[in-house]
């Protein structure tokens, strides 16, 4: 079997090849730290030479900066794929959180959520989050799902809705319903709600938190599952500390586990 270490930025592609000699046993739940610093360098690299030959456009528009996702290849397709995200906790959220992180010289967006619930529920979780501003401060909207079905009902409106919020999280008690009402286009871009337990009052603030500061793992049917590890504008160290603990975190939640393993790609 041959192991690919791939580093890709949209279209642009760097590859090399490695026997599978070289990288310890998978079922020491280890990669080659040391491979994997090398390709994650060497994929910076080509990213800093591509936006350099592209000049200072993107740099205007704001999109100098891309998203650094793990990919894993998997030996079979999972018998039973789900669009539910999966939570994978990382040491580095992928966006700005709190006022303890010390990603100043990151160029990470603020997390702002539409957090979705029970039309009764809507007074309960506006009060929390007056009693917890510090702690609930990136919930940007509270959404009912009457008003989903209402002023949501049409493609544009939900497109808008898409592109407001970098966060969608809902009360697992409606996660289907809400699933139907948003459409596909929340599932195609990854952005489906995140389920979440609303009925805990003195839990809400850290369960937000927990999930703003993970990164998520989406289970199709497929033999490649793709996991956002990063942006271009973190430091290598960090970037480097979220693979690997996507790597120890993701892969145990997958059917058959590193038996079901072909590839990791960055």
């Amino acid at each position: 079997m041959v192991a690919k270490t791939a580093k890709k930025v949209k279209s642009s592609t760097v590859s090399k090849e490695l026997d599978t000699k070289e990288l310890p046993s998978a079922s020491n739940n280890k990669i080659d730290d040391a491979l994997l610093e090398r390709a994650l360098k060497a994929l910076l690299k080509h990213h800093e030479r591509t936006a350099s030959e592209k000049g200072d456009k993107q740099k205007l528009i704001g999109t100098d900066d891309e998203s650094i996702q793990l990919q894993i290849t998997l030996a079979r397709v999972p018998q039973d794929p789900s669009s539910k995200p999966i939570r994978i906790d990382i040491p580095h959220p992928l966006h700005k959180v709190g006022e303890d992180e010390e990603d100043g010289d990151d160029a990470l967006e603020e997390a702002e959520v539409c957090l979705i619930v029970k039309e009764s529920s809507k007074p309960h979780i506006q009060k929390l989050i007056s009693n917890f501003p510090k702690h609930l401060s990136h919930i940007k909207k509270v959404l009912g799902l009457d008003s989903l079905r209402k002023k949501y009902s049409r493609f544009e409106q939900r497109r808008e809705l898409l592109h407001k919020y970098n966060f969608f999280m809902v009360d697992d008690r409606i996660l289907p319903m809400v699933g139907k009402q948003l459409g596909k286009n929340f599932f195609e871009t990854k952005k489906q709600p995140i389920p979440i337990k609303i009925t805990r009052e003195e839990a809400l603030p850290f369960a937000i938190d927990r999930c703003l500061r993970a990164t998520y793992m989406y289970v199709s049917a497929g033999t490649c599952v793709t996991i956002k590890a990063g942006y271009t504008s973190m430091s290598v160290t960090k970037i480097l500390s979220n693979i690997q603990s996507i790597i120890s975190n993701a892969i145990p939640k997958l059917p058959r586990k590193w038996a079901n393993i072909c590839a990791l790609s960055i």
